[in-house]
């Protein structure tokens, strides 16, 4: 079963209401209550804050379903509409030449989607600064859909994979070590989607991006 599949824009408020009233409609017909609905709830908002926040016109494709398997989902779905030049171009007006949203988990998540909708090859580049340190979490979690380590560069038709679980693996082995790892952990453990969530996994093939956030409701 799925919802509806409502296009939101990141410059038009009303496409977001709809994607939450559709979640809250999809949540009704799914006889989801308690903390099952308010969790799926919480993931549908964080998932529209992430679209939002992003740095240009993203139009992308959301919706809900429940996959007998892997439970209840979250989905969105995106094609390129700029290329990572024009990106960089938005980015050198700021004094650090950096984005600087790309804080706390979701941040990272939406810079992972941005960046796979305009060349998947970036995704492996995207770094943040902890206490003056440098955690590569483009690099960390992601690999070939067959799990095997790749150098991205060299992919021209594979599906480049970026998981939550082989993100907070590869941190955890880590955390004990680096300080910047252990700070990203931290920041980690404090993310509402985080801690709630299965697993988030952001696929990128060619001109297209897709992040399912598993619910792990059932």
């Amino acid at each position: 079963m799925r919802s509806a599949e409502i296009i939101i824009d990141n410059n038009a408020e009303e496409s977001m209401m709809k994607a939450l009233a559709e979640t809250d409609n999809f949540i009704e017909q799914n006889g989801l209550t308690g903390k099952n609905a308010i969790h799926l709830r919480l993931l549908a908002e964080e998932t529209v804050s992430m679209v939002r926040a992003m740095t240009h016109d993203i139009h992308a494709l959301f919706w809900l379903e429940k996959d007998p398997e892997k439970g209840y989902m979250i989905r969105l779905m995106a094609k390129t509409e700029m290329d990572i030049n024009k990106k960089n171009d938005l980015l050198s007006v700021s004094t650090s030449g950096k984005n600087a949203w790309a804080k706390g988990f979701m941040g990272k998540i939406g810079d992972i989607f941005e960046n796979g909708i305009l060349n998947y090859c970036e995704v492996i580049n995207l770094q943040q600064e902890y206490v003056g340190g440098s955690i590569n979490y483009g690099n960390m979690g992601v690999g070939l859909s067959d799990d095997m380590p790749v150098e991205v560069s060299s992919v021209v038709d594979e599906q480049v994979m970026w998981s939550l679980h082989d993100y907070k693996q590869s941190l955890a082995e880590m955390k004990e070590k680096s300080d910047p790892a252990s700070e990203a952990w931290d920041e980690l453990e404090k993310s509402v989607v985080a801690n709630i969530a299965k697993d988030v996994i952001v696929g990128v093939r060619k001109d297209k991006v897709d992040m399912t956030i598993i619910s792990g409701i059932m």
